[in-house]
């Protein structure tokens, strides 16, 4: 890999990196919005629910849509952090 395509490819790929990382994060945060959302909405924000139990599992209806999402992301995040190392692996040592 001692091309310039290789090394913007490279860049590409760490920047696609980044993209997906903050992406993640955003539907993290959507995720637990909707976990709030949905404890204010039903009056139990004061009150632990615990895995499985039926308010556990009527949140968990409430926003499977966020969680899918969520879910997505971190799969692109790792997919994209895969592509980066065997580029950067490639370009390990040309230098």
């Amino acid at each position: 890999m001692t091309k310039p395509h290789d090394l913007l490819a490279l860049a590409q790929a760490a920047i696609h990196y980044a993209q997906t990382v903050a992406h993640t994060q955003h539907c993290k945060e959507m995720l637990r919005g909707g976990y709030i959302t949905w404890r204010s909405s039903t009056g139990n924000q004061h009150t632990h629910l615990t895995r499985g139990d039926a308010n556990w599992q009527a949140m968990m209806s409430a926003t499977v849509a966020q969680y899918l999402n969520f879910r997505n992301a971190k799969s692109r995040q790792y997919r994209a952090h895969k592509k980066l190392l065997a580029l950067a692996k490639q370009w390990e040592g040309v230098q």
